[in-house]
């Protein structure tokens, strides 16, 4: 059954938002990432191709939600959404452009944060935006801890433990969400095997990276993250874990570890990363 031309647009709306979502996190990595160190020309090309990437995503869903909320007939919102947003189209400069969101400490793009505040008056698009920023930045952290191999390796850092992986990305986190904290010893005296390297109060996400160079230090390692578990149940602000695992490229394909994953059982809010790298 072909979709009627509102639903069409809403769904397309959103597969956009995402996509922009996941370039512009990659715009911020990079920037980081050039902070650290000096960046060769390949790797500035391709920050270029992002940001254009970027910018004409953004004229599309600019072009289709406006079609959208044009067609509701509602004249004096849609003057308000148009001039408010052909702001950040006079320029690359401003569509690249970021805000600060005090509550949740994280930081977003301002073209997106103001699109969505538009379009949430549409029940296609519901919930607040609270729970909206909390799921962008759930995806935007997601794709920082799923780019650690590629973060550590244009630092330069080979590292060889656990703690060298994490000090490559820290800044990145940090940066990212600004309320990123360390742990304190209440939190993580009852764990022996998962304790967290960072916490994130605002996304309610705990994380912790493992380092493995062999199967054997890799199973093993889920069995022991596995035991700590019960000790993080009911927690009143940590309600998601993350475990990266750094791991020697060629031990095992990504099926087969999440297929092992899923065999040992842990609860639908433990996440794994998996991340190959050259060691």
């Amino acid at each position: 059954m072909s979709l009627d031309v509102s639903t069409y647009q809403e769904q397309k709306i959103k597969s956009i938002i995402a996509e922009m979502q996941t370039i512009y996190l990659d715009i911020q990595i990079r920037e980081e990432v050039t902070s650290k160190r000096e960046i060769d020309y390949e790797f500035d090309i391709r920050t270029e191709q992002l940001e254009d990437e970027f910018c004409t995503l953004a004229q599309s869903v600019y072009i289709i939600s406006s079609a959208y909320i044009e067609s509701k007939k509602m004249q004096n919102y849609y003057s308000d959404f148009a001039n408010d947003l052909k702001f950040y189209l006079i320029n690359k400069s401003n569509l690249l452009s970021s805000s600060y969101h005090e509550e949740s400490g994280e930081i977003y793009s301002e073209f997106i944060n103001k699109l969505w505040r538009y379009l949430l008056a549409f029940p296609a698009f519901d919930g607040n935006n609270e729970k909206i920023l909390k799921r962008s930045g759930l995806h935007y952290l997601e794709n920082i801890l799923e780019s650690t191999a590629f973060i550590v390796k244009e630092l330069g850092i080979k590292p060889k433990k656990e703690t060298e992986v994490y000090n490559g990305i820290k800044f990145i986190v940090q940066a990212t969400f600004p309320n990123t904290h360390s742990p304190d010893i209440s939190f993580i005296k009852t764990a022996k095997h998962y304790v967290p390297d960072v916490l994130i109060p605002s996304l309610n996400v705990a994380i912790e990276y493992k380092f493995a160079r062999s199967l054997k230090r890799l199973t093993n390692t889920m069995d022991e993250i596995l035991i700590d578990v019960k000790g993080y149940d009911n927690n009143p602000t940590y309600k998601i874990f993350y475990a990266v695992f750094y791991v020697k490229a060629g031990i095992l394909s990504p099926k087969r570890f999440h297929e092992i994953w899923k065999e040992k059982e842990f609860p639908e809010n433990w996440k794994p990363i998996f991340v190959e790298a050259e060691m």
